[in-house]
């Protein structure tokens, strides 16, 4: 039986695999800092504060899963890249993987972030592109992948460091920049954005479920970059939820300004895991249509409770 106990499994990503892990067969334990409701056959809820070491190594120690797929850690929008937390985060997960080794654990995929790059490059790829990073949350998660593999050096545990690019999709914080055009242009106010002219690379969330589920079974280990491989303009971004919202106004670009240093490019290579056999699903109409049929659903949701 394969059993993965999943971190941060009631948050943004988390939510989406949890059933992609349960259509593959998997015996879940899912671990929330809040007490969930919501088990069934194949997944188990746990109440756990990874800061509590020694509560979480006794709970491996109970549980004994044969993988783990850590996606916990401080992602508050707008104040993650420099909270403090960052490095307790860093601590709690070190002693997370020691104590999942520990426990007889074979293989660990671990959520790291495209901020560990040196963002000067643009175009990134595992193991050529130099790593720089300009935030704490950028520090801390390069820091904590590689303290992670001289931890894990001499332990039977592979480690798979799955570096996520820009995600989207229902579920997403309200200050992130779909949630809030969506918001500005349903409410018929102005929209207000920066010039719009960076490309970023946008994976819809269910897509990134998909990669890290698929990650658990694949045997080989070190780096991975989750993203489309595929750059698309903020503006385009916007223009088409415009079209989408059948919005008429205009939006307002250069209205918010962009740091001297915003990198005109930020893309992933996704070569390597490609080779794994997995590749994006969704593209961008059709998630940012999935997307707004969600929000106008919750929305409606929120206005008839």
């Amino acid at each position: 039986m394969k059993h993965v106990l999943v971190t941060g499994a009631n948050g943004f990503i988390g939510r989406a695999v949890l059933p992609l892990l349960a259509a593959r067969g998997w015996q879940i334990s899912a671990v929330s800092r809040q007490p969930h409701d919501a088990a069934s056959a194949s997944t188990s809820w746990h109440t756990a504060n990874l800061f509590d070491t020694d509560a979480t190594a006794e709970l491996l120690g109970h549980l004994r899963p044969t993988h783990l797929l850590h996606l916990a850690w401080n992602t508050e929008h707008g104040r993650f890249w420099q909270a403090p937390d960052n490095l307790r985060w860093m601590s709690a997960s070190l002693s997370l993987l020691q104590a999942f080794a520990q426990a007889g654990g074979k293989r660990a995929v671990v959520a790291g972030t495209c901020a560990e790059y040196d963002w000067n490059h643009g175009f990134c790829r595992e193991n050529v592109t130099p790593c720089a990073p300009r935030s704490l949350y950028g520090e801390a998660k390069l820091a904590t992948h590689r303290l992670a593999r001289r931890l894990l050096a001499d332990a039977d545990t592979q480690l798979a460091w799955a570096r996520v690019f820009f995600p989207y999709g229902p579920g997403e914080a309200a200050g992130r920049l779909i949630p809030s055009v969506m918001r500005a242009m349903d409410a018929g106010g102005p929209v207000r954005c920066s010039h719009g002219l960076q490309y970023r690379d946008f994976l819809h969330v269910d897509d990134v479920a998909a990669a890290f589920a698929h990650l658990l079974d694949v045997a080989d280990d070190g780096v991975f970059n989750i993203a489309s491989g595929t750059p698309v303009q903020l503006r385009q971004i916007v223009l088409t939820l415009a079209r989408l919202m059948h919005w008429t106004g205009t939006p307002d670009f250069g209205a918010i300004a962009v740091p001297d240093d915003d990198p005109p490019l930020l893309v992933g290579d996704i070569t390597r895991l490609r080779g794994t056999s997995w590749q994006p699903t969704i593209g961008l109409d059709d998630g940012l249509t999935h997307t707004l049929a969600d929000w106008r659903q919750q929305r409606q949701q929120l206005r008839s409770s």
